[in-house]
């Protein structure tokens, strides 16, 4: 313990019982503890908002603001949802620890308990919220290495491949007509390389940044989006005759950025592995089990083998050769991040030569 009183935990006791309030603060001792008291839910609301507290030790049956009602507030606020919380009832049994934990308790104390057990669980949940505050401020600390390294990446490693880039185009448009064949070949191979690195070193920072970025869900029309995402595959290779059928009525809730992306590398994917089929099709559409719904994306294309679908969502495991379908490797393992971001799953059925299946869903969905 610190040798200052100004540094010993503070402990909040919310409990509209006055000589409760008093035999608490003799059990947790003053000595160990800074000990603030507050008569009901609103009052701890107060103090709560104008200084900072370790833990809440609060009575549940109290007026006005109750126990369970005071957890609730303190779980909305970005501030004080990380705040532990211990429970105090005199309604003992598991129904009542249970209906405590569910509501967001750190732990839950049945009435008359054991001053030695109450310490205890203080001491413990104190702990327990020192470590997760370390851990949290080291993670912030990974968080800026990593946006260090991105920045690095982004700019360090660009410039010379721009550099590259640019002088073999040059060479190829200035001096392409005085080359031989295979002086050309290999500047184009060139070419073609620093084109390749370049797309990959944006997946692995959209990879990074997706990791990172704050989730914003809202209700998005998956239908429109997806319908948007195909105009745009369209466009690009306007000479394909690809039949698209995209279900109207699609929703989720989910952040839209990263769920365009979502749909961006899936749908992305299905043009792709259909571009060798005479009659290409895409699906897009959902189906229910039980409360779930569960989306999929199907295509009549290549396929993959089973057998290989456990390195389907790592990072550089690819499936098919780059002389016969283009990619990096990265575009899979950022939609199972999504995914995972959301709370959902992704798994996949395919046939080698008759295309592929992704089912995914969100959590909450339906």
């Amino acid at each position: 313990m610190p040798g200052t009183k100004d540094h010993f935990p503070t402990i909040l006791i919310v409990d509209d019982d006055k000589s409760n309030r008093v035999l608490l603060t003799e059990i947790l001792g003053e000595d160990r503890y800074r000990i603030v008291h507050a008569n009901d839910g609103e009052e701890a609301i107060e103090l709560l908002e104008n200084g900072e507290v370790d833990l809440v030790l609060s009575d549940v049956m109290m007026p006005g603001l109750n126990g369970f009602g005071l957890l609730r507030e303190l779980r909305k606020s970005a501030r004080t949802k990380t705040i532990p919380v211990i429970l105090m009832s005199a309604q003992a049994g598991e129904e009542s620890t249970v209906e405590g934990l569910d509501a967001g308790a750190d732990d839950y104390v049945a009435k008359p308990f054991s001053a030695r057990e109450l310490l205890a669980r203080v001491r413990t949940h104190l702990e327990l919220a020192r470590v997760r505050r370390e851990w949290a401020s080291e993670l912030e600390q990974a968080n800026k290495e990593l946006e260090a390294f991105s920045y690095s990446v982004s700019h360090d490693l660009r410039a010379p491949l721009r550099a590259v880039d640019g002088f073999s185009k040059l060479l190829l448009d200035e001096y392409g007509e005085k080359l031989d064949e295979k002086a050309s070949h290999y500047l184009n191979r060139m070419h073609a390389g620093t084109q390749k690195m370049s797309a990959l070193i944006d997946d692995l920072l959209n990879l990074s940044r997706i990791t990172r970025a704050p989730l914003r869900k809202e209700l998005i029309n998956l239908t429109k989006l997806a319908r948007g995402v195909i105009d745009e595959l369209q466009e690009k290779e306007p000479w394909r005759k690809v039949a698209v059928e995209i279900a109207s009525g699609l929703a989720a809730h989910g952040d839209a950025h990263l769920i365009a992306i979502l749909l961006v590398n899936l749908l992305g994917n299905a043009w792709k592995y259909t571009s060798k089929q005479p009659e290409a099709q895409i699906a897009f559409g959902q189906q229910y089990e039980g409360n779930e719904t569960i989306f999929f994306i199907r295509d009549n294309g290549a396929g993959f083998d089973m057998a290989c679908a456990g390195r389907l969502f790592a990072p550089f495991q690819r499936l098919h050769r780059d002389s016969d379908f283009e990619g990096t490797g990265i575009g899979l393992a950022t939609v199972q991040r999504i995914i995972s971001r959301h709370g959902g799953r992704i798994w996949t059925e395919a046939t080698v030569g008759k295309g592929a299946t992704f089912f995914f869903t969100f959590r909450g969905e339906r």
